[in-house]
């Protein structure tokens, strides 16, 4: 197994059988695709699945890119409402893995679609068990009383198992069974009342979530609506030929841009989509990483507005292919705006995905 950027709060997991380099890919996240293609790559593995533990509300799945890229099987619960996967697991069904076979628990309570994978000696906990916390469940269909039996579920495989959740917002990678029962309070309430009350306040939305939901429930983007900053050049002139839409905060604006390209924060996107949908066609979605370009381009297909292409890896990409930037504030560069925001899916630990 590897856990991959275990320094984000946002988790994912690769695992493999060494003899058959069969793979499988737990939570990825679609902006993180290339990197997590450069570690399958290198270690010579074939990529038999991608795992949604659940229909993500706090960021863009890259199970159909890579369904799009390897004709690897997306998998999800029985109990999704996403159109995405092709195979739908129930309690119990186990996904072959070489000599292997990883088993489904589903575990509802943050959404009813949620379940945790079991490989033997650890279970990827998704958005169910946090370490020292729990799933937020005020939002999506997610009930605490499910979440408390997902619990004694998972509490029934041992204490000595190890536990990998989809998230941790403070800086931990991965506990115990045992461990928890002794430092998470969450996951120690001995009633499904106390459990209740225990997660009974309400949160902030995640930052975005119509469209990560609709992305995340409906398909990806296409390969040919995804363009490399290399690859730009081929659609003419900015302005002219087409449009370079960048969708950032003013002060990652500021910071450092194409040149040519129109400057639309996200949050106005909406509000000026008439405006938008007369600028000239294509359009090249622009913002630091792609992930805030993605749902700009959700919004264009809603709309109904086609010939719309996807900057991959956003300017960050685009500056280390040392293409060329201008900027008001000296020398360009690219920044995380001091103006980002936004909610999360946890509980007792902080963050969007966790209750508090």
């Amino acid at each position: 197994m590897v856990s991959l950027h275990p320094d984000r709060d946002c988790r994912a997991y690769l695992l493999f059988d060494e003899a058959s380099r069969e793979a499988a890919l737990i939570d990825p996240r679609f902006d993180l695709t290339r990197d997590y293609e450069a570690v399958i790559k290198q270690r010579g593995l074939t990529l038999k699945y991608v795992i949604d533990t659940h229909t993500h509300a706090d960021h863009l799945s890259a199970g159909d890119r890579f369904r799009n890229l390897t004709g690897c099987k997306v998998v999800m619960s029985s109990a999704s409402k996403s159109r995405v996967p092709d195979l739908r697991v129930k309690d119990g069904d186990t996904l072959p893995l070489g000599a292997f076979a990883l088993r489904c628990i589903h575990t509802p309570g943050h959404t009813p679609d949620s379940m945790s994978i079991f490989d033997g000696k650890r279970v990827y906990t998704g958005d169910t068990l946090f370490i020292g916390g729990a799933a937020r469940t005020d939002f999506m269909g997610g009930s605490s009383e499910q979440l408390y039996d997902s619990f004694r579920k998972i509490e029934a495989l041992g204490d000595a198992i190890e536990v990998w959740p989809g998230h941790d917002y403070n800086g931990k990678e991965s506990s115990t069974i045992a461990r928890e029962h002794q430092t998470n309070k969450a996951f120690m309430q001995p009633t499904k009342a106390d459990l209740v009350a225990q997660l009974a306040l309400k949160g902030e939305l995640p930052a975005n979530m119509a469209e990560i939901l609709s992305f995340n429930s409906e398909r990806g983007l296409p390969e040919v609506e995804i363009i490399a900053p290399k690859d730009v050049a081929r659609l003419g002139t900015p302005g002219v030929d087409f449009t370079l839409l960048d969708s950032r905060y003013i002060d990652e604006w500021q910071a450092g841009r194409i040149a040519g390209a129109v400057h639309v924060p996200l949050p106005e996107i909406k509000d000026r989509w008439p405006e938008i949908a007369a600028m000239k066609h294509p359009i090249v979605s622009v913002c630091r990483s792609g992930v805030r370009a993605t749902y700009v381009m959700m919004t264009a297909r809603h709309a109904g507005d086609k010939g719309w292409y996807l900057l991959e890896g956003g300017m960050s990409a685009w500056k280390k292919a040392g293409l060329p930037m201008t900027s008001d504030t000296g020398a360009p560069a690219v920044i995380t705006s001091k103006f980002a925001t936004g909610g999360s899916c946890a509980a007792g630990g902080g963050g969007s995905c966790a209750a508090s």
